[in-house]
């Protein structure tokens, strides 16, 4: 049930909006997962505003509203430059090979992250996961899913957070009646077999069109990179980067047809600056460095069309006033690029010292570009002879060598983060990564497989020519054999080597049993009894990094330290270094009033990273069976619940 929730959720709103503008066919399919990113990220910014708590009704509002727009800007444009209604319908074809092919690639895909998952009931046991599960359960309790406030789901006061993947959960929580884990691994699960599939489809079918072979080709390889999707449910857990780069390549996508088409050149011209508009919203509300991904793919070809069409042809033939406007927009949009790059990073360029080190040489990150890997890990053999052979190609191509002046500005960003010592100049090139060199990798992908594909186009040609050539068959044949002799190695390599690698890396993270690192299976059940004992204003007290976070999202029930950087204050201090002193010391007590503390969970279960002082800053909660003033009112196994008495 929820995961045909989330497929409905992800979809239908973007059906509508893209219904609305006039698309046909596959660009109304493959952008509707975008566009109802969009409109559900866009709206849970706005329904607090106008006093409508998150759910379904606001969705729905929010997606009639965005198609209304639509449908007004699409009628309004098409009557001010008398077009008619049938000119400004556009649309990629949905032809056998491309339903096949993205089927294909999906159903790769969606395997992969079963495996991955485990089971519905399993969590990523890793330290980012305690903010956004606890986020989608506060989501849930406050009626607010928007982006301006989320922050104060860690504890500390309202600020941004990018909550578009949080609302989405929430939403598939509300509709389906399922528990929190089941609708983040039905999301995910839509994420990497649906969103990323149709996005990047777009894409290539803007660069390189429909042919069969590129939809074959296509279906191969949107799923035998290990750094996207699977490396972003592995590390971290990055859910909001996930999200955001999933969609991403569709407003690529838009880019490229915007700019090749002119924005008043014809009907989709009109409609592509709008769609382009809200994509974009949605983008930077699933994860802000999303934009920043788009600029590093975007300006290559930018800039390699003013160069070819502008600055020596038709420059010289305008008039002044179109001379002007044209200086003007491109100064417009420079700027815009350089403060989205300044600005959108999550801290500014000296504070490099918080960042991830290097662990390798500038050529071995090099390597690690050229074959498709990361952190240390061995090359992948099929897609990294692809992208080397697709990077010449596409250096010889005038019409692609953009592309590979994208992936070199990718491959420089990796180089400064794996192999560079943290610096100032570091921090300019990917502080909007966070300095972390597996959010780079991951976004190599995104133009690493167009030039995957490029190759593969390539060598289709090359060895159809050699079959041709022995004219002892049929062109049908001709066209299946040469796609099954590139297309079944690749798979083959891909998935039995490096894909199979990060699969079971990922894998090893998901669980919900008794070695479980931070919540284990007692865990869990001893939150799951907290409604029963726990009344609904008491707070209770525990050691993030021992699994008493997740009380929050498990029962509903307020706990005081909700992540594992849980914003502090004077009183939260007291409570996390001395409340098993509060028999004694009225300072305690005094806070915990203050705070509505009344409960304190204890765990003697192995703490989350061992030997992190992080997770060693709360003595306060240790010990709690010997120290006065506690009544036991709840265990299972080595998990207690107290109730406070001394105050």
């Amino acid at each position: 049930m929820p995961f045909f929730a989330a497929l409905l959720i992800v979809t239908l709103p973007g059906v509508v909006v893209t219904r609305a503008a006039g698309l046909r066919s596959m660009s109304a399919i493959a952008l509707a997962p975008l566009m109802s990113i969009s409109v559900m990220s866009v709206t849970a910014v706005a329904a607090p505003i106008a006093g409508v708590s998150w759910g379904i009704v606001a969705v729905v509002a929010g997606t009639l509203v965005t198609a209304a727009a639509t449908w007004v800007v699409r009628s309004l444009l098409a009557k001010r430059f008398g077009w008619e209604r049938a000119h400004i319908q556009w649309g990629f074809a949905l032809t056998p090979a491309t339903a096949i092919g993205i089927a294909a690639g999906s159903g790769v895909i969606l395997v992969r992250l079963g495996r991955i998952f485990g089971s519905p009931d399993y969590v990523s046991q890793t330290a980012d996961n305690v903010f956004h599960l606890n986020a989608v359960r506060y989501v849930i309790e406050s009626g607010s899913a928007s982006s301006l406030t989320l922050g104060a789901a860690g504890g500390g006061a309202p600020s941004f957070y990018p909550a578009a993947w949080h609302g989405i959960a929430a939403l598939i929580v509300q509709t389906s009646g399922s528990s929190i884990p089941e609708a983040v691994a039905s999301l995910n699960l839509i994420i990497g077999a649906l969103v990323w599939p149709l996005s990047m489809w777009f894409f290539c079918r803007t660069l390189f069109g429909g042919s069969t072979v590129m939809n074959v080709g296509f279906g191969v390889l949107v799923s035998s990179f290990s750094a996207f999707p699977y490396l972003l449910v592995d590390w971290g857990v990055l859910y909001p980067n996930y999200l955001g780069m999933a969609a991403l390549p569709a407003v690529a996508g838009i880019g490229l047809l915007l700019c090749r088409n002119g924005f008043l050149s014809s009907g989709q011209g009109i409609m592509l600056p709008w769609l382009g508009l809200i994509g974009l919203a949605g983008i930077s509300l699933s994860h802000p460095n999303s934009v920043i991904c788009l600029i590093v793919i975007l300006v290559p070809y930018l800039l390699s069309r003013t160069l070819r069409r502008s600055v020596l042809t038709s420059f010289a033939h305008w008039t002044i006033r179109r001379r002007i406007l044209k200086l003007a927009a491109s100064l417009g949009l420079a700027v815009a690029i350089a403060t989205a790059w300044v600005v959108l990073r999550p801290f500014p360029f000296t504070s490099f010292n918080v960042t991830w080190p290097p662990y390798q040489s500038s050529a071995q990150a090099v390597g690690e570009a050229l074959f498709t890997t990361h952190s240390a890990r061995g090359a992948a053999w099929a897609t990294g002879v692809l992208l080397i052979f697709g990077l010449w190609l596409a250096l010889s191509h005038r019409g692609y060598r953009w592309l590979a002046i994208s992936f070199l500005m990718w491959t420089l960003l990796l180089v400064s983060v794996t192999a560079w010592q943290p610096s100032v100049m570091r921090a300019f090139l990917t502080g909007g990564w966070f300095d972390d060199y597996k959010r780079v990798a991951a976004g190599l992908v995104l133009v690493g497989l167009p030039l995957s594909l490029l190759a593969f186009i390539g060598f289709y040609r090359i060895v159809a020519k050699y079959l041709g050539s022995l004219r002892k068959s049929s062109h049908a044949w001709e066209i299946s054999a040469s796609l099954a002799l590139i297309a079944v190695p690749v798979l083959l390599i891909a998935q039995t080597g490096a894909i199979r690698d990060a699969s079971n890396a990922a894998h090893s993270n998901y669980s919900l049993g008794p070695g479980s690192p931070i919540m284990s299976a007692d865990e869990f059940e001893l939150y799951k009894e907290l409604p029963e004992v726990v009344h609904d204003d008491g707070v209770i007290a525990g050691n993030p990094w021992d699994g008493s976070a997740w009380a929050y999202f498990v029962s509903g029930k307020h706990v005081l330290f909700p992540h594992v950087l849980a914003a502090m204050n004077a009183d939260k201090t007291v409570i996390a270094k001395s409340l098993n002193t509060a028999a004694t010391n009225p300072e305690v007590c005094a806070a915990a009033r203050r705070l509505n503390v009344e409960y304190a969970i204890n765990s003697d279960e192995l703490i989350y990273l061992p030997g992190n002082p992080n997770n060693q800053a709360y003595p306060g909660l240790a010990g709690l069976d010997r120290a006065p003033g506690f009544e036991l009112i709840a265990q299972v196994g080595a998990n207690r619940l107290y109730k406070l008495v001394a105050c």
